[in-house]
């Protein structure tokens, strides 16, 4: 399963799961989209939207399109240590467009001074946004120290869930996933 979250001047004019009107933009999120579904979007950790998700305090970080460093870039890559050594966040995703570049990042906290502590502000701008309840959830801190990534999935999503509707397991579609 595909989720994606838009970062707009507007409500989308195609639907979307969830809403929330934050100053001075809209955060747009699509839960079960495989493909694209605003020009905007960028896919992100399905762990993290939930329509049940109490209220919340967010860093985004959400470069431009032209200047969205590589993952490998030694900068992300410290970001990425440091969340695994830092201190515990309620919910954590990077943002992607691809399978290469770094498209931005969504730290989830239950309050405005744990906002301080996002280590990927530094990559992109930056806001700090209080979301509503019925937008972010609770996903734990990935286990380190890995900080590798899957086909080009947000880290720290493993690509292993189960899309129990279509029958298909996004598992089995991973790079080096060699079953019998």
């Amino acid at each position: 399963m595909s989720a994606w979250l838009g970062w707009l001047d507007a409500v989308p004019s195609r639907p979307c799961d969830l809403v929330a009107l934050t100053a001075p933009g809209v955060l747009a999120g699509w839960l079960s989209a495989d493909e694209r579904p605003h020009p905007a979007a960028r896919r992100v950790d399905p762990r993290l939207l939930d329509s049940f998700g109490d209220a919340a305090w967010v860093s985004l970080v959400w470069p431009a399109p032209t200047a969205m460093p590589l993952f490998d870039d030694p900068a992300v890559l410290h970001a990425r240590r440091a969340l695994l050594s830092g201190v515990s966040v309620r919910g954590f995703s990077t943002v992607v467009v691809d399978s290469t570049r770094f498209a931005g990042s969504v730290w989830v906290a239950d309050s405005a001074e744990a906002l301080a502590e996002d280590p990927f502000r530094r990559l992109g701008p930056h806001r700090s946004l209080r979301v509503d309840s019925g937008f972010f959830g609770r996903v734990p801190r990935p286990p380190g120290p890995a900080i590798e990534r899957y086909a080009g999935a947000p880290w720290p999503e493993d690509g292993a869930s189960a899309d129990p509707a279509s029958g298909r397991d996004d598992a089995s579609e991973r790079v080096g996933d060699f079953r019998a």
